[in-house]
């Protein structure tokens, strides 16, 4: 259990500076930064289409699979912790819309979710990351 909880924390840092770089480069900004225009309508219903990790557009879409689905298989490989691409396909298939991005959930000051992560809307240079808080607040980047 131990060596599971290590992966997850390893899997979040790795999470974390993936989406700070997305927010460095360019081309990648253009697509995070639809998802966020996105997200700002307030549509938190959970949608049937999550359960393909289609999100929103196929804009949106991109952006989840380069900041998330992707690096989670590639960080799954090299670590053989398969159990995280099942642990996060149920979560952004079932419970991310509903959890992340609703302003009425709020879990702080010990796990992401949905006042946290909507500051990072409003604030792209502000809580970057996924799931728990403490990389935001050890690397200062937290609101």
């Amino acid at each position: 259990m131990l060596e599971a909880a290590v992966y997850f924390v390893l899997w979040t840092f790795y999470l974390y500076w993936l989406h700070r770089f997305v927010h460095a480069v360019p081309v990648l900004q253009y697509v995070h930064a639809h998802h966020h225009s996105y997200i700002n309508k307030n549509d938190t219903r959970w949608h049937w289409n999550n359960i393909f990790l289609f999100n929103d557009d196929w804009i949106c879409t991109l952006d989840l699979w380069i900041t998330d689905v992707i690096p989670t298989i590639i960080f799954a490989f090299v670590t053989n912790q398969w159990w995280l691409c099942v642990f996060y396909y149920v979560w952004a298939a079932f419970v991310q819309e509903i959890v992340e991005h609703n302003p009425s959930v709020n879990f702080y000051p010990f796990l992401h979710s949905g006042q946290w992560h909507l500051k990072h809307h409003r604030q792209s240079n502000k809580n970057y990351g996924m799931f728990i808080v403490y990389w935001d607040k050890l690397f200062k980047t937290n609101a």
